[in-house]
């Protein structure tokens, strides 16, 4: 059974600088306290003498660094919703023996305290607490991070209990306790996350040698060792809270908390020493005694040799330029953000899929259809060279996770968009990735790797299988922050100007909001995976895109889900952001179709819809309708998502008073690697209304202009 929350009883625990933290309460005050009728996480604690280490720990940690701050306990003695793992004594004894040569917990420094007790506490905010039934299986992570702000993975054994972060094992029978404010799981060690960086835990694991040691060499350990925006943290320029005037609201009210911290990362997809083997015939490492790689030298110019044929134009010597064929072999590898294993592709409203009783924590067990998308590799220098890499989840069997896989679906306008074939193994294509790393732990301090069981190259024959179809992007994959600070899928956030690297150039006035169905109940949204930007104000700001695989002509579309109150904007599009010129008009998304149902066609002559179903599903009426919409720049939604309240398809929906449509912002001749922008600036002098931004498609000649009309999903 889940305990809902009686009262909403948040203490944002974060980390500020080393051990300092901040709370958006740091006391707690009488009425935050749960009334006696049933027992709080802090009476169990009390109760349970096996747990007397714990509940000393928690009574010495404080909420933030002030004096006067409650503590943790006093916390768990209030009403809210939260998750404690808990050590017993035994457990905690063994860890300071470890670390401190002694048996005796009050020995602890406090922030070895602290660390302690922060990583073992989720908050759930209105969200219930976790109870085992709704623990990831698989090593993925779960949706909420701790108090530290880290997320926890977890593993269900194949005889026993689950695992939490690696190493914490739920203690058999001794789990799911219901309290009050949560539940109590006690378990058999401490949780303490790493503190390594990613390179620092590719270089630890005992199968990842050569790896390890390209990034070394490469020089690529220092371009993802970020972790924090330290500046962003520190400005004291920086508001608490922000109003806005606009409809949509957070919290009850119109003002909205900003976030403190921003934390930076990245993902990496690894080989093993094994695949290296196996598929490039390497050497096998050969170490000493302290774990160095003897025969380095032999093995490198294997490499060399083996990368140089996928990268032949890559001919610099020095392996730290991005000209250098082993450079951009490991580049390739990495792409910005803290990417969990379950949140490389964000369930909601694909194609016959139903999220299930929580719109914030998708169900994961039914899936229907390939989910996917796009992310960017890491920045080579200041000429901006990026990769693409899709990433890709199959339905079937243990929902495996794949890079570069394509596709051919059942993809005919009533078809269901099964897949049916892909491309044949290659270095670079359909590369599967794995959740863990045996007993090798790949949950960093700044984000994650993951063990691939393939080659992953970036060559010719990579990219033009990517450019061979459609490539649909959410934006919250284009801006890494806002995975990389568990944003994504879990509440309504507003952002400071600033805070995302790949949104530049904002005005004073341009207010940015993300928001995500469910948060405030779900109503008719027609969100693409479940997510928008809002961006609001007398708006005016640039997005960095993410680069095409290959030279080429592009049609660049963006999804859009018009209603009264919002906005207009003029676009403007260029490989600079000092220089984008205008594309076509001002983009009007308060426009509706005024449909006829009588004379079953559109009443706005800019935007000539007309429903599937009053075309008697002729394809070639469709076809001519889809051309006519065309023409005035606008195409019916993909038939591959459907709306929020899973009615129908959202291509179906053009016909109300908001319509689900794709703009077509404009063609253009794309360089591979080249970075492009497009331009947002208000036409309006409102202050209230609002931006939609959602998806982009970056769509090949070939599909949008071929022999064969482009396929309507």
């Amino acid at each position: 059974m889940k305990k809902t929350s009686l009262l909403f009883v948040s203490c944002l625990l974060l980390l500020m600088s080393g051990s300092v933290f901040t709370s958006c309460k740091e006391d707690i005050d009488d009425s935050a306290f749960a009334i006696k009728n049933e027992p709080t996480i802090a009476d169990m604690l009390y109760e349970r003498e096996d747990l007397s280490s714990i509940a000393s720990i928690f009574e010495r940690v404080r909420l933030s660094n002030a004096d006067n701050a409650s503590s943790l306990m006093a916390a768990l003695s209030a009403r809210g919703n939260y998750t404690v793992f808990a050590a017993t004594n035994e457990a905690l004894a063994a860890y300071c023996q470890e670390k401190i040569g002694t048996d005796d917990v009050s020995q602890l420094s406090y922030e070895q305290a602290q660390l302690i007790a922060y990583s073992c506490v989720i908050d759930n905010e209105n969200a219930t607490a976790y109870e085992s039934a709704e623990f990831p299986t698989d090593g993925s992570t779960f949706l909420k991070s701790n108090l530290f702000d880290r997320l926890l993975t977890c593993e269900e054994q194949e005889a026993g209990p689950y695992i939490i972060n690696g190493t914490a094992e739920l203690i058999s029978g001794d789990y799911d306790h219901e309290a009050l404010n949560g539940y109590l799981h006690c378990i058999s060690s401490v949780i303490a996350p790493s503190d390594k960086k990613v390179a620092e835990l590719i270089a630890a694991a005992d199968n990842l040698h050569i790896m390890a040691k390209l990034i070394q060499v490469t020089g690529i350990d220092s371009r993802i060792s970020d972790e924090r925006d330290i500046d962003y943290e520190n400005n004291s320029d920086r508001p608490e809270t922000r109003y806005w005037s606009s409809v949509a609201y957070s919290s009850g009210n119109n003002n909205w908390v900003i976030p403190t911290k921003r934390y930076l990362g990245f993902t990496g997809f690894v080989e093993t020493d094994e695949v290296f083997q196996n598929e490039w015939n390497i050497d096998a490492p050969v170490l000493d005694d302290a774990g160095n790689v003897t025969n380095w030298d032999a093995i490198q110019a294997q490499l060399l040799a083996k990368a140089q044929a996928y990268y032949p134009e890559c001919t610099d010597t020095d392996l730290t330029s991005r000209n250098n064929a082993l450079n951009r072999f490991v580049a390739y590898h990495f792409i910005k953000g803290r990417v969990a294993y379950n949140r490389f592709v964000h369930h909601f409203s694909e194609h016959n899929y139903q999220y299930g009783s929580n719109p914030l924590n998708p169900q994961t067990n039914s899936l229907t259809v390939d989910t996917w998308d796009y992310f960017t590799t890491i920045d080579l220098d200041d000429n901006e060279y990026r990769g693409l890499i899709k990433v890709l989840q199959v339905p079937d069997g243990e929902h495996d996770i794949y890079l570069n896989r394509i596709s051919k679906y059942n993809n005919g306008l009533r078809d269901d968009y099964k897949e049916v074939s892909t491309l044949p193994y290659q270095p670079g294509i359909n590369v599967r990735i794995n959740a863990l790393n045996g007993n090798n732990d790949n949950n960093a301090a700044n984000g994650f790797y993951y063990p691939i069981d393939g080659i992953l190259v970036y060559d010719a024959a990579t990219r033009n299988a990517l450019a061979s179809e459609r490539m649909r992007i959410d934006i919250t994959t284009m801006v890494p922050e806002l995975i990389s600070n568990n944003f994504r899928g879990q509440k309504y956030e507003a952002f400071e100007n600033g805070y995302f690297e790949n949104i530049i150039n904002e005005t004073e006035n341009t207010e940015i909001y993300y928001l995500q169905c469910g948060w405030v109940g779900v109503g008719y949204w027609h969100d693409y995976q479940g997510d928008e930007f809002l961006f609001s104000g007398v708006f005016d700001f640039i997005l960095r895109l993410p680069p095409v695989p290959v030279d080429g002509e592009y049609e660049i579309r963006m999804g859009c889900a018009n209603n009264t109150l919002r906005g207009m904007a003029q676009l403007y599009f260029g490989d600079s952001p000092d220089n984008c010129l205008p594309v076509g008009l001002p983009f009007d998304l308060r426009q509706s179709t005024n449909y006829d149902t009588s004379l079953k066609q559109s009443g706005n002559p800019d935007i000539p819809y007309i429903r599937d179903e009053d075309l008697d599903w002729d394809e070639e009426r469709i076809l001519e309708n889809d051309n006519d919409l065309r023409i005035h720049g606008y195409m019916k939604a993909p038939s591959y998502f459907w709306d929020s309240l899973h009615s129908s398809q959202c291509r179906q929906q053009g016909s109300d008073n908001l319509p689900c449509l794709r703009k077509i912002v404009t063609t253009a001749d794309m360089k591979a690697g080249k970075t492009y922008y497009i331009r947002f600036k208000s036409a309006l002098k409102k202050t209230d209304s609002q931006f939609f931004v959602d998806y982009f498609e970056f769509t090949p000649k070939h599909i949008y202009n071929g022999v064969d009309p482009e396929d309507t999903w």
